[in-house]
């Protein structure tokens, strides 16, 4: 072969590897945008669980669900529960989520009541060995009694109330039976405390509750994140704070969201105004 022909040959060459490494490059592109890297989606619950704050984080758990880069759900709670129904809705939300990927919870300092509740929904509950865990139960206040007014016409002898006293505290006994039904259709075969013994109400510390069935592992964050990552099945991802921004209003922010930087005592302490109702919630007693 002449020298025209090899320096043909080389330049075919060339242009082949040239056109191979454009492919390859495009290809690396392409899959970057159509195949993004996976995601461990940190969703924190922070403060009392009221309907007008789980409202964002309902949606923020729909939307991680449903988001093919999300891989795994990490939530990050701190927090002494709040509304009964507020919880529910957390509580349900999860478990739709846990359907479709991983969901950990991550227990700062507390856990309590409605909280707890909610982290019973995940598949594994991590938390630091002095973490406040537990406090199953209700609390609200009851009714006054039905009053007679010259003015004031009712079809019912408790319309004004709703019901008697007795059938007030009735209907809390059975938001409890809930609770425990929850929470021993979630722990099932990890607990190693009785229903009666939960129903007492207790608060107990990280490593009583992971000896107790209420958690699984004592960990950090970090660690709740590793593992979800691993039931998940990825080992290259990204961690992202998929916490939503909680409602702009300056008086419910003031009088029932707690500042930043508090702690389990600050967190547990009942709010300003605490409206009528039923609540999973830790009160810290006072000292």
């Amino acid at each position: 072969m002449d020298r025209r022909g090899v320096l043909s040959s080389i330049l075919k060459l060339a242009g082949v590897i040239l056109l191979m490494a454009i492919c390859l490059g495009l290809g690396i592109l392409l899959s970057s945008v159509l195949i993004p890297t996976p995601q461990i989606a940190v969703i924190r619950i922070e403060g009392d669980i009221w309907t007008f704050t789980t409202a964002p984080i309902s949606q923020a758990l729909e939307e991680a669900g449903r988001d093919p880069a999300v891989h795994a759900v990490v939530l990050e709670i701190a927090s002494p529960g709040g509304e009964v129904t507020a919880s529910e809705g957390l509580y349900f939300d999860i478990l739709e989520v846990r359907e479709r990927k991983p969901v950990y919870a991550s227990v700062d300092e507390l856990a309590a009541s409605g909280a707890y509740y909610v982290a019973s929904a995940a598949d594994r509950i991590y938390a630091k060995p002095s973490s406040a865990v537990g406090n199953i139960g209700v609390i609200s206040f009851l009714p006054d009694p039905d009053f007679v007014d010259e003015e004031l016409y009712t079809t019912g002898p408790f319309k004004l109330s709703g019901g008697p006293q007795v059938a007030y505290i009735r209907q809390m006994e059975m938001m409890k039976d809930t609770f425990l039904a929850a929470i021993t259709a979630q722990r099932g075969d990890r607990l190693e405390i009785e229903p009666e013994v939960l129903s007492r109400g207790e608060i107990y510390l990280g490593l009583q509750a992971q000896q107790m069935g209420l958690i699984d592992e004592i960990g950090s964050q970090a660690e709740a994140i590793s593992a979800a990552a691993a039931l998940a099945g990825i080992r290259h991802y990204d961690i992202v704070d998929w916490t939503p921004s909680l409602p702009e209003d300056e008086f419910l922010m003031e009088d029932l969201i707690p500042l930043e930087g508090s702690t389990a005592a600050t967190l547990a302490a009942p709010p300003e105004q605490l409206p009528p109702g039923f609540y999973y919630r830790y009160v810290e007693p006072p000292q």
